[in-house]
């Protein structure tokens, strides 16, 4: 369990740790000269549970509030330390708005002074502290009295302390390991050594993290947890981790980084929230108004873009895009502390809805609908939600990463949602590396709309076009994706905003596999590279239909070494300008295959091309083949090996990433 102070300065929260820690958290020089807590300070001691008790002590300074919101972003307890001779006083309501606003699970009031104060002052107190927690949710919290010089109070207070332990449940360590690193030092021998409060997952001695926004990997070489050597942390538990990695040498890790499982490295630099705005504060909000954001244990500049409307009133609440000037850790459910620019108060706070919410059309009704679904607490509910909202289906890798899942929560979703889900690996289309590591989820009636779209355009391009066998699978893409409809703003979650460029893809991406779907279902043929209706035939003139006939015939016989045009054209007794000009044109129509400007194939012989391909790519170690087995394999010379394979790439069959090729289609 996790304790962390709060309160006004000098109420006595530094004594009240030594008092039930007998550890003196003021470790600075300049903090014991001058008598004031200025940083976090910590200390653990053992109250009789499974595991040491954490304490953090934070500074009561408003000049220090930014290293108190460092140390309590996952806390399990806080004791607001009031002095009965003063009472609630600035910085008191502050922290206890702060620690509404980070969500801090339960509160203690502890009366601190109780020998000095008069009877009227603690009187007037304890009157105070009752109006001011009754207009928070910690309405009804414990009180207790203490004189810590005399230790008066404080075996009341350590009992209830260790049966709030005992009650509190272990958190969750499902997901992704996650920690806001709070300190950083180096220990001789050792290294660099960081902590923080483990937010979630599980974290081993060896394990691979990440420091977070940096980027940089890392390996764990040793750690304690809650102040004692461990083999393992979890989360709920205050660790010191000791790391190395190749690139820390340059790097300068600390406060404000997060230390996280790789799957959990996103650095946001817009996030989509609902905020609150504290209802004291003394003015509105305007759109874009710059504002300081306190999240995990960052501090970061940025405009706060209102997605509702261009104004909010104190006490007033919702949605918001954070814009920020740095990169931070940030995923569904991250509270955050919102100050003003000059850090001399603080104006609300809120929590995170989408880390990777979009530049353009955040205020769309589109786009509100969708954070209205994602703002469910169910992660189930909230992609059920949201895939009824997306023609272009949901990015699923980057959905489970938002809600940090694990990899069993990840198959347990997948596997309960009625939803159809494409891999774009196996997709024509999928361009970059990032787009074939992806997985796209489609509601299924949006599946079925989406292969009705492209039935549907098909047989509108037979009957424009009757003389064709069909499209390619890139025109009736187009042609059915044109037909459905799109979303009218870009989404985090259905295609990135950047250019616009994104969504076309997609769209591209979910037309391929439907298609695929389909001929696999036999709902559609691919004849070459055409595609038809199974009860389509093209329909050709007599003469174009004899003349195509002849051509056919010796192409057929020479199977995957065709006669160029010129060599075709005298075994025909026909001009080579004049059969080249009717080659082209059959091959418009899908009647032949455009291997090269003056080779033509047989539609069938697509399908031996592509055989080889695939056996080349099963048979290698990771799935590519380059040009040259695939002149042995196929007996082709090197020229026309090299026209096959840039044909089999235009067609969507093969990819070429460097010198080799992969299977896509």
């Amino acid at each position: 369990m996790i304790v962390a102070t709060a309160g006004h300065v000098d109420h006595g929260k530094t004594s009240l740790v030594r008092a039930l820690t007998g550890v003196d958290t003021d470790r600075l020089e300049e903090e014991k000269r001058r008598g004031l807590t200025i940083d976090l300070g910590f200390a653990y001691a053992d109250f009789g549970g499974p595991e040491l008790m954490g304490f953090v002590d934070v500074p009561g300074h408003e000049r220090f509030v930014r290293n108190m919101l460092a140390g309590i972003s996952a806390i399990d307890l806080a004791l607001l330390v009031i002095a009965a001779d003063d009472g609630p006083m600035p910085q008191t309501r502050e922290h206890l708005a702060i620690l509404e606003l980070l969500g801090a699970r339960r509160l203690a009031v502890v009366l601190t002074k109780i020998g000095p104060a008069s009877a009227l002052q603690k009187t007037q107190a304890i009157a105070a502290i009752d109006g001011l927690l009754e207009a928070s949710r910690f309405a009804g919290a414990r009180r207790f009295e203490v004189e810590t010089p005399q230790s008066i109070g404080i075996d009341a207070l350590r009992s209830y302390l260790a049966q709030v332990q005992q009650e509190t449940a272990a958190s969750a360590c499902d997901g992704p390991f996650r920690l806001a690193i709070d300190r950083s030092f180096s220990v001789s021998g050792a290294g660099l050594v960081v902590t923080g409060a483990a937010l979630s997952g599980r974290v081993s001695i060896g394990d691979s993290l990440m420091v977070s926004p940096l980027g940089i990997s890392v390996r764990v070489r040793g750690l304690h947890a809650h102040n004692r050597a461990a083999e393992s942390a979890q989360a709920g538990q205050r660790c010191a981790i000791n790391i190395v990695g190749s690139d820390l040498r340059d790097a300068e890790i600390g406060r404000g980084q997060w230390l996280l499982s790789p799957s959990a490295h996103a650095p946001a630099t817009r996030i989509d929230a609902r905020i609150s705005l504290l209802p004291d504060h003394p003015r509105a909000i305007a759109h874009l108004a710059p504002v300081q954001v306190h999240i995990g244990s960052a501090t970061v500049n940025a405009r706060l873009a209102l997605l509702q409307s261009h104004q909010m009133q104190p006490g007033d609440s919702g949605l918001a895009q954070l814009v920020l000037e740095q990169p931070v850790a940030a995923l569904f459910g991250d509270r955050f502390v919102l100050r003003d620019p000059a850090a001399q108060r603080t104006i609300g706070g809120g929590s995170v809805i989408d880390a990777f919410a979009p530049d353009r059309g955040r205020r769309s009704q589109q786009r509100l609908d969708e954070l209205a679904a994602l703002s469910h607490e169910s992660a189930g509910e909230a992609l059920q939600a949201v895939l009824a909202l997306s023609p272009l289906g949901v990015d699923l890798e980057r959905f489970e990463q938002l809600r940090s899942l694990s990899s069993t929560q990840v198959a347990e979703l997948r596997d309960a949602l009625p939803l159809h889900i494409i891999d774009t690996r196996l997709q024509p289309g999928a361009a970059t590396a990032a787009d074939a590591d992806r997985s796209i989820g489609l509601a299924l009636p949006i599946w079925h709309a989406w292969r009705a779209a492209v039935l549907a355009a098909l047989a509108a391009a037979h009957k424009a076009e009757p003389d064709q066998i069909g499209p390619i699978a890139s025109t009736l893409a187009r042609a059915a994706a044109s037909a459905l409809p799109a979303l009218s703003s870009p989404t985090s979650l259905s295609g990135e905003s950047k250019a616009g460029r994104t969504q076309p893809r997609r769209a591209q991406l979910i037309a391929n596999a439907a298609i695929r779907s389909l001929i696999d279902d036999r709902q559609v043929v691919r004849e070459g590279v055409s595609l038809r209706l199974p009860e389509h035939r093209a329909v050709l003139p007599r003469d174009e239909r004899a003349l195509l006939d002849r051509v056919i015939a010796p192409l057929r016989d020479a199977g995957i070494r065709p006669p160029i045009v010129g060599e075709l054209a005298a075994l025909l007794g026909l001009e080579r300008t004049e059969l080249l000009d009717f080659a082209r044109d059959m091959a418009r129509r899908g009647h032949l295959l455009p291997i090269a400007p003056n080779r033509f194939f047989v539609p069938e012989s697509l399908g031996e091309l592509a055989a080889i391909a695939a056996r080349l790519a099963d048979a290698s170690a990771d799935g590519s083949f380059d040009a040259a087995s695939y002149r042995d394999a196929s007996g082709l010379g090197r020229n026309l090996t090299i026209e096959v394979l840039e044909f089999l790439d235009r067609s969507g069959i093969t990819r070429r990433l460097g010198e080799r090729r992969r299977m896509i289609g």
